[in-house]
């Protein structure tokens, strides 16, 4: 039996195999646009997540409206159970200038507004501010209703006595 033993040429190879430096830009492009992908996600998630943020706090300010206006329930309603128009102002103005000192939106142009409604009872709060991660205008309404008045007319009177 016979042994074919070639030498092999030293240098390079018939069939190269490998990357060329064209493939390995190509691949550092689509590397790099992914990336760019990903940060823009990653921006996008931020942003949302801040404006959550502040929709989670003009929420709460305007719960802490409506328990100022159950514990000052006893000045907004007369004896016959009705409404007095502007009791609701002091309250209001009072909250509204607490939140201004704190800064919950400190330059964000932030106004709001309560509007009750003597026909269904129900009351709405307006919160509107300019949105820091956007800067678009951003505005919620909360609703709710005080209850019945003959039911607290009577604890009224009884706190005076």
């Amino acid at each position: 039996m016979r042994l074919n033993l070639r030498a092999r040429r030293v240098g390079r190879p018939i069939h190269a195999s490998g990357f060329t430096l064209i493939e390995i830009l190509i691949a550092l492009l689509v590397l790099s646009v992914g990336l760019l992908g990903l940060a823009a996600v990653q921006f996008q998630s931020l942003q949302n997540s801040h404006a959550s943020y502040e929709r989670s706090m003009a929420t709460m300010q305007a719960r802490d409206l409506v328990e100022r206006l159950w514990g000052g329930i006893c000045d907004l309603y007369d004896n016959g159970g009705n409404i007095v128009p502007g009791a609701e102002d002091e309250i209001f103005e009072a909250w509204k200038d607490d939140h201004t000192i704190v800064g919950t939106f400190a330059e964000q142009d932030w106004d709001a507004g309560l509007n009750p409604d003597s026909n269904t009872g129900v009351w709405t709060i307006i919160i509107e501010w300019t949105g820091r991660a956007q800067g678009q205008e951003e505005r919620i309404e909360h609703f709710f209703r005080l209850p019945p008045p003959p039911k607290h007319t009577e604890i009224c009177l009884q706190e005076e006595e």
